[in-house]
C-alpha cells in the first residue's frame, strides 16, 4: 500500500501523463530503481 502511493506521489510530482523532459525520466528511473531495491531487501 505505501508503495503504491509513494509511485502515485511520484508520478504526480513529476507528471507521468505528460512528455517528460529528460532531467525528468532520469528523477524517475533513479527513484523507482531505488524504491525497488528497498523493496526487494525486504522480501
Amino acid at each position: 500500500m505505501l508503495y503504491a502511493l509513494l509511485l502515485l506521489a511520484v508520478g504526480i510530482v513529476i507528471g507521468w501523463n505528460w512528455p517528460q523532459p529528460p532531467w525528468a525520466r532520469d528523477f524517475q528511473a533513479r527513484v523507482v530503481g531505488t524504491v525497488r531495491s528497498l523493496t526487494d531487501k525486504n522480501r
